[in-house]
């Protein structure tokens, strides 16, 4: 059963999350979760409330492909990204 707000009463509005410290550096974690058609599929994990997005797609060259060691080796690992003022730092 739906109730109706009472005359008066407003509903309260939601402020924003304010921003941490550092609102120019943003760490992402990319957990790989899938490879299929010459794609890795990526799991996003944000420290942040803030998520545009759940997952992406990364391309895997034809020669990565074809070097079945390394392209393991690269699925088994987690990737951390860092966006720091307008540069991304790649961790494996």
């Amino acid at each position: 059963m739906a109730l109706k707000a009472s005359p008066g009463h407003k509903r309260k509005m939601i402020t924003p999350q304010t921003l941490s410290s550092a609102p120019s550096q943003l760490t992402l974690t990319l957990l790989p979760s899938k490879f299929t058609n010459g794609k890795i599929e990526y799991k996003i994990k944000c420290k942040r409330k803030s998520k545009p997005f759940s997952s992406i797609n990364a391309l895997v060259s034809p020669e990565l492909q074809k070097d079945q060691t390394k392209l393991k080796e690269l699925l088994s690992s987690v990737l951390t990204v860092t966006f720091d003022g307008g540069t991304a730092l790649i961790h494996a």
